[in-house]
Parts: structure tokens; C-alpha cells; sequence
């Protein structure tokens, strides 16, 4: 094997390594201490930061004695991480109250878990770079081959995870091969510090000093470093609330940001004119996408595509700056990559942190552009705004505030207007880089008045937090909330009918059958997920209902804004915090009916509905109870799964839907009962009409547990085509 394949497979081998870690803890962790965006954004903050600390480590080992007599310690330090994993197995985890917040209890496990094999991970990026160019091989002219390599490895474990590794393996089994993998990885270490010699004499402390690099070489890196995050987080958002919350959607705009390291750091970069001549026009129209896909008058599948083609050439725009500015001198090479490393950690910071406090908005994504825009500033020659961008601007932001006005809804002559007038606009703006930041800037300020005037809709609330932007709107004589694109409950606003329960949980859906008939007994209650509280609508005087609810601020909502909870008859408890760690807490065998009602999203929380989910909650229910689970959903199809899980736990399973009524308020509905009362079951499958599943031919797949799922089983492809097939492109 030639010397630098091992290399490039060292540099691979640990990325692939670096990165499906983090999707396998993460996995790991979530039904543990619950589904709170807290455990998934003190992941993301976890990685980041030792990311930048293998960074700042891989410096400072650098300056202090240099790349050949750091060699063989470097080996050591491979050595190290067997003292626990992955020499050991992963400690087990379970939830434990420290009595310190969520955030540093999950710190804790992901330090003593996977904490210092990730680190030694993070360092092979750059210490391999320098070793190449300290070596006596040829290929030591660019080392930076390597990063593209690195975020190769990256994008590999990224794309495989849900398609292969998820989809066939159990977490046990990716856990085994991780560590095997690891063995490997540790073994072509080995031959190589045996193998490839340092021969160039290490400059001690030159890394340290800015020599030949300026202030503005470092600037240009950390802003371009943190745009490049800042979009692709901001994208995933964007997708998320306002375009499809599908799972593995997410997945796309962090491929196409790995991918465009890969083209511009490889052997021979793979930059076109248009990433840099064209740039212009896909800066303009990613403005004008912004407050398009708000208004979801393309077909979603339209805008997942235009949303993600912008994103790569932003990231390809970003990239080929960094690497047009890397350092000649691979003395320098170290202080390039600990400044990508911090401005990327801030980027994500900002994005996945600060904004959803901030704004109800994802003004991220401007934001971003912002940023991108003020590393073109830096450096640039300086340039009055002068009267003409001035008026550029203006025109932009009034153009972008009325637009709506004169084309409430899709039309092509008017698309073609705001594309035409914005491509004008940003041809002489971006000869201007102040004027182009204060384009940006300027479209940032007013984007809530803007907003107000694409959504057509008379919002009375908006609020964001870490799960979600709830928007609370008049339609009519009604109140509507809105978690993203997917409503959420509905309430009459008139006092004769306020108690009157809609939308899903109307009186001829199956949960209104079940709840509502006064015959049916069922004095315990427990329902996970609050919404609007439209089910305590049916609740009567000797009820006790038990709502478990992740988020405070939904809480806040159906209190004030919405009037269920208050009419309701039924004596009402809340309980705050995840339902598969909360529920743990109430006395065994309390209820008569269990709903899990909980979206996030459009989509019930996987680790809600898994066989392992069920078992906790078979422990607080009654001997003829029920479990119900709400699994109305556009895009996916959880009746085969919750089947499967029902038949691994000897249980009953049944489902109803209903079609929606003649009214628009009254919502079409899915839902699924599991029991192992035979005589619950009979009632459901009898007088009530419930309909037990036949799988056909075919066998019941694989039940889903904490350790197993799979998303792309279950995706209804016909309805990701039906926006499409019914979109008139044409209409004005």
C-alpha cells in the first residue's frame, strides 16, 4: 500500500469514526433522558466544542515541540481511550438526577462515555496535515488533500448511518463494529509512525506567531467558517419548521456542507465560474426564498430543492474562500484550522442556541447572509454607500414589504417580477460589499414587519423556543396554533361554542368515540403531549386527568390563549418534562387510558412509540387499560410499526380513521389502541368499529426499540408527490 493511502485512510477511517459516534451516542442518549431539544442541542454543543479543543490541542502540541517529537506520543494517546471505550464497552446509561441542570448531566455522560476517544478523533485532521507536509513523500505540496479527505470520511458516516447502519443493524451491533473499526484505525497508525519519517525541521513557536498571516486572513477564516454553519443549521431549520418536518431531512443540508469541503479542499478543486460570478444572483433569490418558502406557495418538494441548490453554492462560495486564503506555509496550517474550528463552533452556537430565543423567526438564515456579507467587507477597499445603493435598497426592502400585497398568492408573472427586480438589485450590490451588507441588514430589521404581510394570516401570538415556533392566529370565528406547518389545535372563539372540541379530536373522530360516551368508564387519564387541551373537552366530573408535557411554554399557550383547560370538568394535573422520564414517577397501575398525543412536528417522537416506551407505560395502567396513540401524519405511516411492536409485546392492536367532515374544521384523523384486555380489545373491534391490521402476504416487520428504527419503511411516497402533481407552474 503506498504510503499516503494510509494516509488518506487514517484521516478517513477517523472521521467516519469522529462522526457516527456522535449519531450512535446520540441515539443512545435521547430515550434516556428524553426527547428535549436540551439533549440533542448539548450533543451538538458537545461535539463542537471538542472538536475545537481537539483543534486548539493539535496547536498548541504543534508550537510547543513539533510534529517529530510529538510522533510517537501521538501514539499514546491512540493508546488511551482503551482504558474505557472503546477498549471497554460503552458504560451503560441511564437517567440519573445530579441534581445539576439537564445540559451538565448530559455533558457528564458524553465526558465519561465517549468523551476522550472523541477527542483524540478531532486531532487527526490537522496533526495528519502536518505530518504529510513535515514527511519525505511527494504528495507533502498540498496537505491540505487531507481536509477533503477528513470531511469525505465525514459524509460518508453521515449518508450511511440512516441507510445502512440504522437500517439494518441494531445499536449493539454498530457499537461492535465501531470499536473494531477503531482497532483498525489504531493498527494503521501504527505502521505508519513506523513507516513515514518526519525529515523537515520543525520551526518551533512559527504557528504561534501571525508572520506572514494578517489580521484580515484570520477574519476572512472565522466569518467565512461561520457563515458556512450558520446557513446549513439555518437551512435545516427552515426545512423543519416551514417547509416538511420529514426525518431525515435534516440529513441534506449537512451532506451538502461536508460535500463542498470535499470539492474545494480535494487534489484538484472542483471550483466552476459560476460559484464565484454568479453568486450575486443566488444571494438575491435566497432572500427572496426566505419569505417564499413562509408562505408555502411552491410545492414543498419545490422548495426543498431550491432552498438546498442555494445552500450549495453559499457553501461552495464559503469554501472556496477558505481555501483561496489558506496559508501557503504549512507552519500556519495549525492557527488556519483552529480558527475554521472556532468560528464554526460560534456559527453553531448562535444558530442552535441564541437565535431561538431571540426571534420568532429563522432569522438565521439572514443572519448568515449577513455574516457571509461582512467577510466580503473585511479587507475590501473602502467604498461610500452613495446615493444609487442607496436606492437599491430601498427599492429591495419596499419591494420585498408590498409584493404580497399586489400577489397574495402564487403567480408566475409576479414571480418572475421579485426574481427579475431582486437579480437587478444584487448585480450592482455586490460590486459594493458595504452596500451589500446593508442590503442584508436592512431586510434582517424589518423581516417581522415583512413576515406579516407574506403569512396573510391575523397572528395573535408567535413565540419560539427550543421546541418549535408556535403561532397562534384568527381564522374567521376560530383560534388556530400552528407548530411550524402543522396545526396544532383549533377552538371557537364565541362562548356557546368554545367547549366544542375541533380538529382532531372532534367528536367523530375515533379518540371522540372513545372518550366521549358517558357509558364508558374511564376515571384516570393520562395524556402525553397538551397542544390546545382540546381533549379535556370531554373530560367530566369524577376525572382525573394526568397531561404530561415536555414544554412549559405549550402550557403558557392553551392557558391563556385557548379556553379547554379552563372549561374543562375534569380535575387536571400537569406534569413537566419528558413522559418517558415523568411517568416513571406516578404510582403502577393508574390509568384507564393512556393518549400519546405528542407531535413534534407533524410527527410523533420515535422514542415514544417504541416497544421499550410501551413496557414503562404497561406498568401504569390498569389491567383493562389502553394505550392510545395519535398517529395522524402526512408523510409517514405508523400503523405496520406500532403493529409489530403490539405483536413483540403480546398485546392487541387496532387502528381507526376518519375521514374529515363536511366542515373545515373538522379534521381527517389516524389513530392506534393496544391493550392486552381481550375484552377492551373486543369492545374497540366490535361496537366501535376499530379495524385490526392484516399484513398480507408479507410478515409484520421488525418491532422499533430504543436500539432499532427505520424511517424509510414507513414513508408515504405518494403523498411527498402530491404537492407536486397538483402544482400549477404556469398560473397567473
Amino acid at each position: 500500500m503506498r504510503k499516503i493511502s494510509v494516509l488518506n485512510l487514517i484521516t478517513f477511517l477517523a472521521a467516519f469514526l469522529l462522526f457516527q459516534v456522535e449519531l450512535i451516542i446520540s441515539k443512545t442518549l435521547l430515550p434516556n433522558f428524553g426527547g428535549s431539544y436540551l439533549v440533542w442541542g448539548s450533543c451538538v454543543v458537545f461535539f463542537q466544542a471538542v472538536l475545537f479543543l481537539g483543534y486548539f490541542f493539535a496547536y498548541a502540541i504543534l508550537r510547543k515541540i513539533g510534529i517529530k517529537v510529538f510522533l510517537p506520543y501521538y501514539l499514546g494517546l491512540f493508546l488511551l481511550p482503551l482504558l474505557c471505550f472503546p477498549g471497554k464497552s460503552l458504560p451503560v446509561i441511564s437517567f440519573v438526577n445530579l441534581n445539576i441542570p439537564l445540559v451538565l448531566n448530559v455533558f457528564w455522560h458524553l465526558i465519561r462515555t465517549i468523551g476522550p476517544v472523541f477527542f483524540v478523533l478531532s486531532t487527526v485532521a490537522v496533526i495528519l496535515q502536518a505530518w504529510l507536509a513535515d514527511s519525505d513523500l511527494a504528495e507533502k505540496i498540498n496537505p491540505y488533500t487531507l481536509y477533503a479527505v477528513s470531511n469525505l470520511g465525514s459524509f460518508a458516516a453521515l449518508i450511511s448511518y440512516p441507510f445502512l447502519f440504522e437500517l439494518f443493524l441494531g445499536l449493539d451491533i454498530q457499537l461492535l463494529l465501531w470499536r473494531v473499526t477503531y482497532f483498525l484505525l489504531l493498527g494503521l497508525i501504527i505502521y505508519a509512525v513506523f513507516s513515514i519519517k518526519i525529515i523537515r525541521e520543525n520551526k518551533l513557536g512559527k504557528i504561534w506567531s501571525m508572520g506572514e498571516i494578517s489580521r484580515v486572513d484570520c477574519l476572512h477564516w472565522f466569518l467565512f467558517s461561520a457563515a458556512g454553519v450558520i446557513m446549513f443549521l439555518s437551512v435545516t431549520n427552515i426545512i423543519t419548521y416551514e417547509i416538511a418536518p420529514i426525518p431525515l431531512l435534516w440529513v441534506v443540508p449537512l451532506c451538502i456542507y461536508l460535500l463542498s469541503f470535499v470539492l474545494n479542499f480535494k487534489r484538484k478543486p472542483w471550483v466552476p465560474l459560476w460559484i464565484t460570478n454568479k453568486f450575486y444572483l443566488t444571494f438575491a433569490w435566497s432572500v427572496v426564498l426566505f419569505f417564499i418558502a413562509s408562505t408555502r406557495a411552491l410545492p414543498f418538494i419545490l422548495e426543498l430543492v431550491l432552498t438546498c441548490l442555494f445552500l450549495f453554492h453559499l457553501c461552495m462560495f464559503c469554501q472556496h474562500n477558505l481555501y483561496k486564503s489558506k496559508p501557503a506555509n504549512p507552519d500556519s496550517l495549525p492557527l488556519f484550522y483552529l480558527i475554521i474550528g472556532l468560528g464554526g463552533f460560534i456559527g453553531g452556537v448562535l444558530t442552535t442556541w441564541v437565535m431561538p430565543l431571540v426571534s420568532a423567526l429563522v432569522l438565521e438564515y439572514l443572519l448568515g447572509l449577513a455574516v457571509l456579507a461582512l467577510a466580503l467587507v473585511i479587507g475590501s477597499k473602502p467604498q461610500r454607500l452613495g446615493t444609487v445603493n442607496i436606492f437599491f435598497i430601498s427599492y429591495i426592502c419596499i419591494m420585498l414589504m408590498f409584493w404580497p400585497v399586489f400577489f397574495p398568492y402564487y403567480n408566475l408573472f409576479g414571480m418572475i417580477i421579485i426574481l427579475l427586480s431582486s437579480k437587478i438589485c444584487y448585480s450592482r450590490l455586490i460590486s459594493y460589499p458595504r452596500a451589500l451588507l446593508s442590503s442584508v441588514l436592512a431586510v434582517l430589521i424589518i423581516a417581522p414587519a415583512i413576515d406579516s404581510e407574506w403569512s396573510h394570516s391575523n397572528y395573535v401570538y408567535k413565540h419560539r423556543n427550543y421546541y418549535g415556533i408556535y403561532k397562534v392566529y384568527k381564522d374567521k370565528d376560530k383560534y388556530v396554533l400552528m407548530n411550524g406547518t402543522t396545526i396544532h389545535g383549533v377552538q371557537f372563539r364565541d362562548k356557546d361554542r368554545e367547549r366544542q372540541p375541533l380538529s382532531y379530536y372532534h367528536k367523530l373522530t375515533p379518540v371522540g368515540e372513545l372518550l366521549g360516551p358517558p357509558e364508558i368508564s374511564l376515571k384516570n387519564i393520562g395524556l402525553i403531549g397538551l397542544g390546545t387541551g382540546s381533549l379535556t373537552a370531554y373530560a367530566k366530573a369524577d376525572q382525573n386527568i394526568d397531561y404530561f408535557e415536555i414544554d412549559p411554554d405549550a402550557y403558557f399557550i392553551a392557558k391563556n390563549l385557548f379556553s379547554y383547560l379552563k372549561n374543562s370538568k375534569g380535575k387536571i394535573s400537569y406534569i413537566f418534562g419528558d413522559a418517558r422520564i415523568r411517568i416513571k414517577e406516578t404510582e403502577s397501575n393508574k390509568y384507564d387510558i393512556l393518549v400519546v398525543d405528542a407531535f413534534n412536528g407533524d410527527s410523533i417522537p420515535v422514542h415514544l412509540l417504541t416497544t421499550d416506551a410501551i413496557r414503562e407505560y404497561r406498568k401504569h395502567l390498569k389491567n383493562a387499560g389502553i394505550i392510545l396513540f395519535h398517529i395522524s401524519n402526512r408523510y409517514l405511516d405508523f400503523i405496520p410499526v406500532l403493529f409489530s411492536n403490539a405483536n413483540y409485546l403480546d398485546a392487541y392492536g387496532c387502528f381507526k380513521n376518519n375521514k374529515a367532515g363536511k366542515d373545515e374544521d373538522l379534521f381527517a384523523s389516524s389513530w392506534f389502541a393496544l391493550s392486552w384486555d381481550i375484552k377492551a380489545f373486543n369492545k374497540l373491534t366490535g361496537k366501535l368499529k376499530w379495524t385490526q391490521y392484516d399484513p398480507g402476504l408479507g410478515k409484520l416487520g421488525r418491532p422499533w426499540t430504543d436500539k432499532y428504527s427505520d424511517m424509510l419503511s414507513i414513508l408515504r411516497l405518494d403523498n411527498l408527490l402530491w404537492s407536486i402533481k397538483n402544482f400549477r407552474p404556469f398560473y397567473w
